[in-house]
């Protein structure tokens, strides 16, 4: 007998919860009904109690604002137990109900929000598309259906804001949890738990939309079985709260990079351009058009474009910086490349000839026994000694008064400093072998390592060329490894 796993067993319990609660309420009367609703708000602010409970650290905010929607939720339902079913009224009373229903749609959009902020922050654009997409969806359905209908049933101005509100809310909702779902950024194993969330809120929205479509022009009251779809929509939200892999949704990690496709774009413009052209649809035809709230709408959505635009003007920006960075900088020690060392040397140099700068100094460094450190102990070792070196440099030249060290290649390192080189010279140099006096630690062990440095410069008005140091600075660190070579083998 094949045993089912905790995340089927939450399944099918969901399912089986919103089959029998469905069949109760649709064969229940007034009290019935309105105890199933109770109920399963009740069991659903029960299960995240307990799970805010067993939280540990920032996981237990978004339980925290769960439990108070849901809360509050469970004060709706026993509002209209108390004044319909009980009390005898057609409806509940109209302001403290919204009220309170609104005040819990915040509650729960705030979790939302905050659980899935991480990845907000990570993936801006994606969650930013999906939201936009949803804001969108809800735009249309209320310019082309909801507002209509509710014109017709002549409803209050207080029922068409609360109706937009929450329909324009939840729809972003949806929309981010879908977008956080479809990025990557949440461990697979939690993606049920943002599909259970997903189905709570679109059969939310579902349920607010009929309720608002299908209003009697003459009571004001929807259909009885438009009420039902909220035993299916608690019965989603307890599955998303009950599953296993509940608190690890809040667990939000790196996202896979978002691009904006050609197939985004295309979304967006018709994002753009779908309650507009609704609007103008319906008035060409002589049918009521909501102006006001679908230039709300639409601005809301024209807005959230021109954020995700901003937002790739922004991550252009970073990316040509880092572009710029690795054409400049050595990867493995972050320090200027050859190409970046010629191009300030060259402008040093037109400074010196032109008497705009007391001189320059050029040295080479080139580390003693690197090859054999690396072929012995590994190139991982190596690459860590030469980040180690590459700090001992930093600290012995005068980066903070615009001395440039860089990284040739391998193992060779220059040091270009901007000086009179009958004053600096010797300090350089002496800084420089400074720099190796003691063995450098390193996971494996200690390394011993010495350099053979070589010296090149020119003083203020002197002509001279980049090349011409860069080669006597070379022919001099040459020597000194000779002579130091020399002085080892006596």
């Amino acid at each position: 007998m094949t045993r089912l796993s905790p995340a089927a067993k939450v399944l099918a319990a969901a399912v089986a919860l919103a089959a029998v609660s469905l069949g109760v309420y649709c064969t229940g009367g007034p009290v019935v009904k309105g105890a199933v609703v109770t109920l399963l708000s009740m069991l659903v602010a029960g299960t995240v109690l307990a799970r805010m409970i067993r939280a540990i650290g920032p996981t237990r905010v978004p339980y925290a604002l769960l439990l108070t929607g849901f809360t509050l939720l469970i004060a709706v339902n026993l509002m209209w137990m108390i004044t319909v079913p009980w009390g005898g009224a057609d409806l509940p009373p109209d302001g403290p109900y919204r009220l309170l229903l609104g005040l819990s749609y915040l509650f729960l959009l705030a979790a939302a929000f905050i659980a899935m902020a991480p990845s907000v922050r990570r993936d801006p654009g994606g969650v930013l598309d999906a939201a936009t997409m949803g804001v969108a969806l809800a735009s249309a359905t209320w310019q082309a259906f909801l507002s209509p209908a509710l014109h017709d049933a002549d409803a209050p101005a207080s029922q068409r804001v609360y109706a937009f509100t929450i329909t324009i809310i939840l729809s972003a909702a949806a929309g981010i949890v879908t977008g956080v779902g479809v990025n990557g950024s949440v461990p697979r194993a939690a993606l049920p738990v943002l599909g259970y969330f997903a189905t709570a809120i679109l059969i939310a929205v579902a349920a607010n939309v009929l309720d608002s479509v299908l209003v009697d022009a003459t009571t004001g009251m929807s259909p009885d079985w438009i009420d039902s779809l909220w035993t299916v929509s608690y019965a989603a939200a307890w599955a998303a709260v009950a599953h296993p892999a509940g608190p690890e949704a809040f667990a939000v990690g790196k996202p896979r990079p978002s691009r904006l496709s050609s197939k985004r774009l295309a979304l967006l413009g018709a994002a753009l351009v779908a309650t507009p052209a609704i609007a103008v649809t319906r008035e060409l035809a002589g049918w009521y058009t909501e102006w006001l709230s679908g230039a709300l709408a639409h601005l809301a959505i024209l807005i959230m474009v021109l954020l995700r635009v901003g937002q790739l003007a922004r991550a252009h920006r970073a990316a040509e910086a880092r572009l710029q960075v690795l054409a400049d900088h050595d990867v493995l020690t972050g320090l200027p490349n050859r190409r970046s060392v010629d191009r300030h040397l060259s402008q040093l140099v037109s400074k010196v000839d032109a008497g705009r700068s007391p001189g320059v100094v050029v040295a080479f460094i080139d580390l003693d026994g690197f090859k054999e450190i690396n072929d012995t102990r590994g190139h991982a070792t190596g690459d860590q000694l030469l980040q180690r070196v590459t700090r001992r440099l930093a600290a012995a030249a005068r980066i903070d008064q615009g001395d440039v060290l860089g990284r040739l290649g391998g193992d060779e390192f220059i040091l270009i400093a901007e000086c009179d080189p009958a004053h600096a010279l010797q300090s350089i140099e002496a800084r420089l072998r400074g720099a190796f006096d003691e063995p450098v630690l390193l996971t494996d062990g200690l390394a011993t390592i010495s350099a053979s440095i070589g010296s090149a410069s020119a003083t203020r008005g002197e002509p001279c060329t980049e090349d011409a140091l860069l080669t006597l600075a070379d022919h001099a660190m040459y020597e000194d490894k000779r002579r130091r070579r020399a002085t080892r083998n006596a």
